[in-house]
């Protein structure tokens, strides 16, 4: 009898802890294989708008995380109201699937960074945001390289609070919004984005 107590006793204290450590899962599902062909579909011209924070040394990467993957999730869900009222073209179709799934998962991962926790970190540096347009290819090369941060730290998100130190490096400003302005990502291996069909379905997708 001691020995079954003792048995269910520990399946109750534990549950608790399995759970908590499995409810998120892996937000980053095989759809991400589809962007190519997405970027291949779209106008090579066609610009894509994101607010995003330059890499900085002072700021941790799960913290620039935090600043990030809203936006992210911002410019997807805007991107996907551009096809979402257009049905008798099977190519913009076949985008607005792609799309839909990408926002899914880059939102399945915003909730895994438990972002309510930082929310008032991402709104005491609002001031680090830039604007920036960047063509498909390159909007998506950056929501490559999120991923791939992530999962470099996807086992040790939930650990820190996100408090910058006061001496926070502040990037340039510019008031002109650049047409395809880079900015820099932690050092991680970001995936490459294949682009064998850009251009060939752009006279159909204008």
């Amino acid at each position: 009898t001691w020995i079954i107590t003792c048995f269910c006793l520990q399946l109750l204290l534990l549950n608790p802890l399995v759970k908590a450590q499995s409810s998120c899962g892996n937000p980053v599902t095989d759809d991400v294989n589809d962007i190519a062909k997405l970027v291949g579909n779209l106008p090579n011209d066609y610009m894509i708008t994101l607010k995003y924070v330059p890499k900085m040394d002072s700021l941790p990467n799960h913290c620039w995380l935090h600043l990030m993957v809203p936006e992210f999730s911002r410019s997807l869900h805007n991107l996907l109201q551009k096809f979402s009222d257009i049905s008798d073209m099977s190519n913009v179709l076949s985008n607005y699937s792609i799309i839909n799934n990408l926002t899914r998962i880059i939102n399945d991962l915003m909730a895994c960074l438990a972002f309510d926790k930082n929310k008032d970190f991402v709104k005491e540096n609002g001031h680090l945001y830039e604007e920036g347009r960047f063509i498909p290819e390159d909007f998506f090369r950056h929501f490559n390289s999120t991923i791939e941060v992530y999962k470099e730290f996807a086992d040790t998100l939930d650990k820190n609070d996100c408090v910058l130190p006061s001496t926070v490096e502040t990037p340039e400003n510019d008031s002109r919004v650049a047409v395809t302005k880079t900015f820099l990502f932690p050092p991680v291996a970001a995936s490459s984005l294949r682009n064998d069909s850009i251009g060939s379905n752009t006279s159909s997708n204008s």
